[in-house]
């Protein structure tokens, strides 16, 4: 059978999307050029002693500002978007801003792309001196200084559903090295907060526990310090390398996320007579003690530990420590060491701009910002070195030496990254090419429903627009759930006047009101769907009914889940063309399906089943049986059924089979196929078993979401929608379900609770894909119905693949202008390149994998042979 030019078309604008965005990202994220080499002190560096010989540096994983002082020198630190771990570990070990880039190279396992093993840290400075490095904990150190360590136990930071081990893993090394004398840097970093978080929150019951564990953790390696001689001049730092938020995610830029504790821990400091209040409260949310950048540990670690500081640097030496030396001339030496090293970095950047004495004398400007700031802070240098005597130096050039180097970190932390703006340019015209070239058959078919084309282009032209503003992007949900709102009304205006509601002869009025009746019903559906997740940046607080209402109503959580998992096993048994054990399994693989999550809930967040009926019927099941084999054996039984299903489609004449499911009974009995028989029983089987994994995919408080999908499926299948209608339809509820499960335009909304069901060991394949489906599980069923609701009389595939197509290119394309347009704005990296990853993701994962490939199979397996 000859392809049509409409299919073509559509493959070659679908291999263009790939194109731009492989193009665009490569303009977009850049690795930064750095510096070569290791830093090494000058022969005009003034000397200034070490005050400690060994360091112990403990990372609590997303460890939020909640800090309780003791002999320590305490400090909230802002650690900058993106807030994930490894570029988190760049910024504490190189003082430099990562790439956003490092949000991608963070989740793969096996990468070694990012290393630092040829960027100067503080780790290298000590490596370079000879000295000896321990390591456990997170195996992300061990991927970022490969080599470096003499002894270390790495455990992956992914597999998020241990809360013990990956601690006790790190703890039972700790008295081991304590005793040792061989080592000058002991690397420790817990996972088991972070775990916690994604898996069941900040609020969780685990975590009291888990702060007491760490508690007693910094208890003895305090106490070692205290008592063992050859640990008398050692520096302990605790710290987080980023924090979390209200849902217990991180990557994005809440106070939380952006928040984490830092504390410099040694009997020395005692003499200082620096007594903060503690416990104390903040005086900004997260904020309890004087903010400073995570930069800012690298060249305080280099002074403290007698370093030089790493040549790539953007930090500020913390002030607060400069009173550890005694002499003037030390606490000169440092700010002098500090600031001459940013000066270096400021000119390797801007190499047109003189810093001589010449150029600096000239300098008329009073301001204390951007590269003439810079310029006019080097002149004072200058100028009061020259009128001060060399032992009066201090008290007058050591404030102007801090001046400069903060205006020095306020510069280069703010310097646009170095875009290719030609691969940004090309890829944007790769992907508006690949709407051009689908824009003919959209078209044709919008031109058959003039109201219907002008609501498509009305939705992909505003979508277009709001994506240059940040708080539409940070609001995007707000968008979707009006045009939702939009389209139910152009679909009940439709079934008003054109007769497109189905209705039985001579019912008249009643037909017209039933029509209302089921509208109202969209809506009320739509209205609950709202209201179930608040997500988004200014409303994410705010009362919604899986945080606020089911939680504190475990009867009426716990009979929605049992009615949810009893509509699957109704739906399986309907959709079943066997008789005998699949039918059986019909009953049993739901039960299955379940207890595990029952399982699930009774180890991530037992609160929720407080007070309910079901922690009766509990009992010894999650003690008993583990999560993994118990997951295996739901995915297994899910698996059974799709081949049952892909059998039933082969068998002898691809058999028709009666379809009598609440969702698609109308569709069997009033929209029957070309050859006048109902759709295959094997559609549905598909659809059932999908519906089952999903649920499985999904945090239990979004699993009564999928009754309302019920409600939503049966009443548009007794509309007799056509296939321009159906695709915009299901396309519109893809979106919509994706923020009403809590999804956002921020990384922190990634939910990773159910990304390790049935995965016994990290793998990036298996977790990746896990994630995908946990967090696009409402899309993801649209897609599924929208090829049951597809009617196949009056369009072939071709036309909603290319309205697809269409769609996703030209929201890309504004996404990509945006990010053009709009590479220098404050939010950038906060809010637009987040945003651009999604778009990655909806365009590959969500549109090319699942509507383009995913509806290919179906259509294959729905035909029958």
């Amino acid at each position: 059978m000859a392809i049509s030019p409409g299919w073509w078309a559509t493959l070659l604008a679908n291999i263009l999307v790939l194109v731009g965005i492989l193009t665009f990202s490569t303009g977009f994220f850049p690795y930064k050029p750095l510096l070569p080499g290791l830093a090494t002190f000058q022969d005009t560096d003034p000397n200034v002693a070490p005050v400690f010989d060994k360091v112990i540096f403990m990372v609590v994983d997303a460890l939020r500002s909640l800090i309780r002082a003791g002999a320590v020198l305490p400090f909230t630190a802002h650690a900058s978007s993106p807030t994930v771990t490894m570029p988190r570990l760049k910024a504490m070990t190189t003082g430099s801003v990562p790439s956003f880039l490092d949000v991608i190279l963070n989740i793969a396992e096996s990468d070694t792309s990012s290393t630092l093993a040829y960027q100067d840290t503080w780790l290298a400075q000590l490596k370079a001196r000879g000295d000896r490095l321990v390591m456990y904990g997170d195996d992300t150190w061990l991927k970022l200084f490969p080599g470096t360590f003499d002894r270390a136990d790495g455990t992956t930071s992914f597999f998020v559903s241990d809360f013990v081990e990956v601690d006790q893993n790190v703890t039972r090394h700790v008295p081991t090295e304590l005793a040792e004398n061989d080592w000058s840097a002991l690397i420790m970093h817990y996972l088991g907060l972070d775990h916690i978080g994604h898996k069941a929150g900040p609020r969780s019951p685990f975590m009291f526990s888990k702060h007491q564990e760490m508690d007693a953790v910094v208890k003895d390696v305090y106490t070692a310090m205290q008592e063992e001689p050859h640990l008398q001049s050692t520096l302990f730092v605790l710290c987080g390398d980023h924090g979390m938020n209200d849902a217990g995610n991180h990557g994005g830029s809440s106070a939380g996320e952006t928040s984490p504790a830092l504390l410099f821990l040694s009997p020395k400091f005692e003499a200082l007579g620096q007594k903060l209040e503690s416990p104390t409260e903040p005086f900004e949310e997260f904020q309890y003690y004087r903010t400073v950048e995570q930069a800012d540990i690298t060249p305080t670690l280099a002074g403290l530990l007698g370093l030089p500081i790493p040549i790539n640097s953007l930090g500020v030496f913390i002030p607060e420590f400069l009173n550890v030396w005694d002499s003037g001339s030390q606490k000169m030496g440092i700010l002098y060491r500090n600031a001459r090293q940013l000066l270096n970095v400021i000119q390797a950047t801007f190499p047109t701009i003189s810093f001589d004495e010449q150029a600096a004398s000239s300098c008329k400007s009073t301001g204390d910002s951007g590269i003439e700031g810079a310029q006019c802070a080097w002149s004072q240098i200058h100028q009061l070195s020259n009128e001060n005597a060399p032992g009066e130096l201090f008290p007058t050039v050591g404030p102007a030496l801090q001046r400069f180097s903060q205006i020095a970190q306020d510069v280069m932390s703010s310097t646009a990254s170095n875009y290719n703006v030609f691969r940004l340019g090309l890829g944007l015209f790769a992907t508006t090419l690949a709407v051009l070239l689908v824009l003919p058959t959209v078209h044709r078919d919008c031109a058959r429903s003039i109201y219907t084309g002008g609501f498509l282009m009305f939705l992909v032209v505003s979508y277009g627009s709001m994506m240059f503003a940040s708080s539409y992007v940070e609001e995007e949900q707000q968008f979707w759930y009006w045009i939702c709102s939009g389209w139910l009304f152009h679909l009940h205006a439709k079934s008003t006047s054109l007769s497109l509601f189905v209705t039985r002869p001579k019912l008249g009025y009643w037909g017209f009101r039933w029509s209302t009746m089921c509208t109202l019903g969209l809506i009320a559906c739509h209205r609950v769907l709202r209201r179930w997740n608040q997500t988004g940046q200014k409303f994410t607080a705010e009362p919604d009914i899986a945080r606020g209402f089911l939680p504190v109503h475990p009867p009426v959580f716990w009979g929605l889940i049992v009615l949810a998992y009893m509509d699957a096993s109704r739906g399986l048994l309907q959709s079943m063309p066997f008789a005998g054990l699949p039918r059986l399994g019909a009953v049993i693989l739901p039960t299955l399906a379940f207890m595990f999550k029952l399982s699930f809930v009774a180890n991530d967040s037992p609160e929720l089943l407080t007070g309910s009926f079901i922690s009766r019927v509990v009992g010894a099941w999650p003690s008993t049986f583990s999560l993994v084999p118990q997951a295996r054996l739901v995915f297994g039984g899910i698996g059974c059924y799709v081949l049952l299903a892909i059998l039933n489609r082969n068998q002898a004449g691809g058999a028709r089979g009666k379809i009598s499911h609440l969702s698609l009974d109308f569709i069997a009995k009033n929209l029957p196929l070309t050859d006048g028989s109902p759709p295959l029983a094997s559609n549905t089987l598909f659809h059932e078993a999908l519906n089952l994994f999903l649920m499985t995919q999904s945090r239990a408080t979004n699993i009564p979401i999928f009754l309302i999908f019920r409600i939503q499926s049966a009443i548009l299948t007794r509309m007799k929608l056509n296939g321009i209608e159906v695709t915009i339809t299901t396309l519109i509820m893809q979106y919509m379900t994706f923020f009403a499960f809590g999804g956002s335009n921020s990384i922190s909304s990634v939910d990773l609770s159910s990304a390790y069901n049935g995965v016994g060991s990290y793998s990036v394949v298996m977790v990746g894909i896990l994630t995908f489906v946990s967090n696009w599980s409402g899309p993801i069923w649209w897609v599924s119905v929208g090829h049951l609701l597809r009617p196949r009389l009056d369009v072939g595939y071709h036309s909603p693949a290319a309205l697809l197509t269409f769609h996703i290119a030209a929201s890309l394309a504004s996404v990509m202008a945006a990010c053009t347009v709009l590479r220098s704005h404050l939010f950038i990296w906060t809010v637009f390149s987040p945003k651009y990853l999604y778009s990655m993701a909806w365009a590959t994962a969500n549109h090319i994998a699942i509507n383009l490939f995913g509806g290919i199979s179906l259509s294959t397996l729905w035909k029958g042979p």
